[in-house]
């Protein structure tokens, strides 16, 4: 039981889902209707990306990709540079949390092998906010943007048409941070860029594209799951092993919680009220973000809000990525492994994070204030 407790409590997002989902158990009793509450094409998708992206990963693409870019730059700042821009465009592409799995260490080994050490806490949470601002672009970047793209079935250009200001902004702004914080240093880089697996990292981009064409509605989501099932019987057993499965059920919870909120006439009444406007919508994705998370934010908010504010509560969950260590999965995957590597220097990468963070919600949403009319 012991052992259990430690678990759950390692994933405190999780812990939170599950006790609010059982809390409002006790109001609403378990029933059938449960069952109408989980949005599985979802669950669907982000299986069949974890699966992707963890066959990817093991054929250190990753590495390869970054390795690559790196080794003709002589400079920390250059060479800080190029990977979180590399950090930024994979996220769109790969999910935020899969690419901070592999660069960060990367980041790390690289700033220990140039005696740049000084400069990781900085570059490191660059890269986080890069890959935050590079997977608000595509429904495929973050688990937020898969759920919203399937629960407002929004058309995929309109998507992009409203997050693009978030990613132009975001790459603006982590290029001018970089070239300003980090200094221009000489250093000496002797890398050789890892061999990868040329034939298994073929067959995980089609599983990744399986899931694209799941996303884009191009084939049934059924056709995607089937799909996906006999990859990993065929070629990939191990694979099921790697899948986030406390992060699949965080979204669980939060569909029942947020179901059985729903069945609750003057609790709905209550939320949709506070939810009537387009500008309280993306404060609320933006607030409520830095309290539990913007994945279960995005599920808990959209649960309440009408269709015509899907806009500003994508645009809110996205910047409310940044902001609090909590506001966004990446941004904790980032942080225990600087707890990990310099468990002296938490308080000094909260307080760095926090306030670059803040100045990024700022500006950003000045931005989006200026310019879209419905904020």
């Amino acid at each position: 039981m012991q052992s259990l407790l430690k678990f759950l409590w390692k994933d405190k997002v999780f812990l939170i889902a599950f006790i609010f989902a059982c809390i409002s158990a006790l109001i609403i009793t378990p029933n059938k209707g449960y069952l109408s509450y989980i949005n599985y094409p979802v669950l669907i998708i982000m299986f069949t990306i974890m699966i992707a992206v963890s066959g990817i990963y093991e054929t250190r693409f990753f590495d390869f990709i970054a390795t690559k870019l790196v080794i003709k730059f002589k400079s920390i700042k250059y060479i800080a540079l190029v990977i979180i821009l590399t950090t930024f465009f994979l996220a769109m592409f790969l999910t935020n949390d899969a690419v901070l799995l592999t660069l960060i260490p990367f980041t790390l080994f690289v700033t220990k092998h140039t005696h740049m050490e000084k400069h990781a806490l900085t570059i490191v949470i660059l890269q986080t906010i890069a890959a935050n601002m590079g997977s608000a672009l595509t429904p495929m970047g973050d688990p937020q943007n898969i759920y919203l793209y399937s629960y407002y079935q929004i058309p995929f250009q309109q998507f992009l048409s409203i997050t693009i200001p978030i990613t132009i902004m975001g790459f603006l702004l982590v290029v001018f941070s970089t070239l300003l914080m980090i200094p221009h240093n000489n250093c000496e880089l002797n890398l050789k860029a890892p061999n990868i697996n040329i034939k298994r990292l073929m067959l995980y981009s089609l599983v990744l594209i399986n899931a694209l064409l799941g996303i884009l509605h191009v084939i049934p989501i059924l056709y995607t799951m089937i799909l996906t099932v006999l990859c990993i019987i065929i070629f990939g057993k191990h694979l099921i092993k790697r899948v986030d499965y406390l992060l699949l059920l965080t979204f669980v919870c939060f569909f029942i919680f947020t179901g059985n909120l729903a069945q609750i006439s003057w609790i709905k009444q209550s939320i949709e009220g506070l939810l009537n406007s387009p500008i309280k919508v993306y404060f609320s994705g933006l607030l409520v973000s830095q309290v539990i998370s913007n994945v279960p934010a995005a599920v808990l908010l959209s649960t309440f809000t009408q269709q015509a504010f899907w806009q500003p509560l994508l645009q809110g969950v996205n910047v409310g990525a940044m902001g609090t260590i909590i506001a966004s999965l990446a941004s904790l995957i980032t942080f225990k492994y600087v707890m990990r590597e310099f468990p002296g220097s938490a308080k000094k990468y909260l307080i760095k994070y926090s306030i670059i963070s803040m100045i990024f919600i700022l500006i950003i949403t000045s931005v989006l204030l200026l310019f879209f009319s419905y904020i």
